[in-house]
C-alpha cells in the first residue's frame, strides 16, 4: 500500500477513523495577534515600496511617450485611481496573506501526495533558461482558458470589477474581487504545481505576469509591429477593456498573443479610441463593489429557484 494512500484503522472503543499519510504535514497557525499586526504592517510597507517602483517607472514611460496628453489622462484618471488604490492597498494587507496561505496548501497538498503530472528532476536536466521560458509560456497559456472562464457567467460578476475601470492606468491591474483573486491563484499556480515546477521558478512566472500586466494596463498607443504576432501589447489588452462586447471578449492572453491567435480570439483592428468599462451597475465605491458579485449570485440562485418552482408547477 502507498505511503500517501488513505486507509481506515478502528480506535479503542471500536470506531473507525481516517488515516492520512504521514508525509502530509497540516498547516498550523502559531500567531499571536502582536505577530499578525506585525506582519501586517510589514505587508503595508512592501505594498508601497513595490507601489512607489511601479509608479515611477510607468509614469515616466507614459509621460515620455504622451507628454501633455498623459498629463491631461492623469487628471481625468484621478477618481479611478483613489478606488484602486483602496484595493491595491486592502489586497496587500487582507487578501495577500490569505492568497499565501493558499499557495502554502496547494504545494502542501501536490507535494505531500506526489501527485505531480512532471518529475520536478525533468526542470532540472533543462536548466534555468529553458525552465523560466516554460513556466512564463505554460503560464499564460493555463491563464489565458481560465481567464476565458471568467467572462462567463458564474465568474464574470467577480471579474467584472477589474473591467470597471474607465481609465487605464498600470494601476487597473490592482482592481481585483478577492474571489477573482482566489480564483486565479488556485488554478494557475494548480496547474503549474501540477507540473512539478521548482519554486523558484513559480515565483519568476508571478513576477513576469505582474509587472508585464501592469505594462499591458498603461494607457500607450503601442501595438509592437512583427511582433504583435507572438506577444500581448498594450493597444491589445486595451481592446479587452472595451466597453463594447467584440472588444472585451477578446484579448485573453496576458504574454503571449499566440494563444488568441490559435483560439481565434484575437482582436486589434486598430488604436483604441472608444470608452472602456462595463455596462454593469457595480454599485458606489469599494463597499459596492466588493458586495456586487454576492449580490448577483444570491440573485441568480434566488431566480433559478423561482424558476425551477414554476417549472414544477407547470
Amino acid at each position: 500500500m502507498s505511503t500517501s494512500s488513505r486507509v481506515r484503522q478502528k480506535n479503542s472503543i471500536g470506531l473507525e477513523r481516517p488515516v492520512i499519510s504521514p508525509r502530509f504535514e497540516p498547516i498550523r497557525l502559531e500567531m499571536s495577534i502582536g505577530a499578525i499586526i506585525g506582519a501586517a504592517w510589514q505587508a503595508l510597507g512592501d505594498a508601497v515600496l513595490l507601489l512607489a517602483f511601479s509608479a515611477i517607472l510607468f509614469t515616466f514611460i507614459v509621460f515620455v511617450v504622451k507628454g501633455q496628453e498623459a498629463i491631461d489622462a492623469g487628471g481625468r484618471a484621478v477618481s479611478e485611481v483613489r478606488l484602486n488604490l483602496w484595493w491595491y492597498f486592502l489586497d496587500a494587507i487582507f487578501v495577500a496573506p490569505v492568497i499565501g496561505l493558499v499557495v502554502t496548501a496547494i504545494h502542501a497538498v501536490v507535494h505531500g501526495y506526489s501527485i505531480e503530472i512532471v518529475n520536478g528532476r525533468t526542470w532540472e536536466t533543462a536548466g534555468r533558461p529553458v525552465t523560466f521560458f516554460v513556466v512564463v509560456f505554460l503560464g499564460d497559456f493555463i491563464s489565458y482558458w481560465r481567464h476565458r472562464l471568467e467572462h462567463t457567467r458564474w465568474l464574470w460578476p467577480a471579474h467584472a470589477i477589474h473591467h470597471s475601470d474607465t481609465e487605464m492606468t498600470f494601476l487597473t491591474l490592482a482592481r481585483f474581487h478577492p474571489v477573482n483573486r482566489l480564483v486565479t491563484t488556485c488554478v494557475d499556480i494548480g496547474f503549474l504545481a501540477l507540473l512539478g515546477f521548482p519554486a523558484w521558478a513559480m515565483v519568476a512566472n508571478v513576477l513576469v505576469r505582474h509587472y508585464y500586466g501592469e505594462f499591458i494596463h498603461v494607457d500607450l498607443p503601442w501595438m509592437y509591429g512583427r511582433l504583435r504576432y507572438v506577444f500581448v501589447s498594450p493597444v491589445m489588452h486595451k481592446w479587452h477593456h472595451a466597453l463594447d462586447y467584440i472588444g472585451s471578449g477578446s484579448n485573453f492572453a496576458t504574454v503571449f498573443s499566440v494563444f488568441d491567435r490559435a483560439f481565434g480570439t484575437y482582436h486589434v483592428p486598430g488604436l483604441c479610441t472608444g470608452p472602456l468599462g462595463v455596462s454593469d451597475d457595480l454599485g458606489k465605491g469599494i463597499f459596492g463593489q466588493f458586495m456586487y458579485p454576492f449580490v448577483c449570485w444570491f440573485n441568480d440562485l434566488r431566480h433559478g429557484d423561482r424558476d425551477a418552482q414554476i417549472d414544477s408547477a407547470s
